[in-house]
């Protein structure tokens, strides 16, 4: 009977301990995660694809807003977690939690997916799935976007970064960019005004030519018949 309850005892004890412990973890452990900014650039079928580009891509695509509000959300966010660790009873240790989680160098990550064909078999049907696998990170500070937003803005958005300062223009003349220009212009001539749907002998110019500092960029390109666009040769 005196055996029975001292291995009540030592239940109780053993109990009482865990509990315990498992309060002093809560206690002690960290209430801050840096709330970062994530996005995902699903690359599936592209083989070299650049980080910088796609980056420049989302942010022509008017994004960079929501990286304005979320740094204004990571500000608050620090001010609050300020607030807090000022009504705390341990400061010191939870400054050091606060400033041990802080990562504005990486606050904005950005990772590459790749959708990847995974296969189950059930009652001997093998049926085939995909699955997002992420196989690049990158991570960087608002100043970085900041800048890169800024050099974009003074292009107009037009293109890349990487492609406005690439030196063969020319190369970047691609299939959709020159259908998507004869669509802007309504497969019209810009200088003689002769309409021609067919898009026999029209021609996608670029109004300042590469020879002189042009880009391959919408607001340089224009449809020329065959005739003008001969008879403009290289001049402006």
């Amino acid at each position: 009977m005196q055996i029975l309850k001292l291995y009540f005892l030592c239940v109780i004890a053993i109990l009482i301990l865990v509990i315990v412990i498992v309060c002093v973890a809560r206690i002690l452990r960290s209430p801050f995660r840096y709330p970062y900014f994530e996005h995902y650039f699903d690359v599936s079928g592209k083989r070299t694809p650049q980080m910088e580009d796609l980056i420049d891509e989302y942010l022509n695509s008017g994004n960079f807003n929501k990286i304005q509000k979320h740094n204004q959300y990571i500000s608050r966010w620090e001010k609050e977690c300020q607030e807090q660790i000022q009504k705390s009873i341990m400061k010191k240790y939870r400054r050091k939690q606060f400033e041990a989680c802080l990562d504005d160098s990486e606050a904005f990550r950005f990772y590459f997916t790749r959708k990847q064909t995974r296969y189950r078999q059930r009652d001997y049907v093998k049926t085939s799935y995909k699955v997002s696998q992420i196989t690049r990170q990158f991570g960087c500070n608002y100043t970085y976007l900041e800048e890169r937003n800024r050099q974009l803005w003074e292009i107009n958005y037009e293109c890349t970064l990487r492609n406005y300062h690439e030196k063969n223009q020319r190369k970047l003349m691609t299939k959709e960019l020159r259908k998507k220009i004869m669509i802007r212009d309504n497969y019209t001539c810009q200088n003689c005004g002769k309409y021609m749907p067919d898009e026999v002998g029209l021609h996608v110019d670029h109004i300042i030519p590469v020879s002189k500092g042009g880009k391959t960029v919408p607001s340089n390109l224009q449809v020329l018949c065959s005739k003008c666009n001969g008879n403009k040769s290289n001049r402006t």
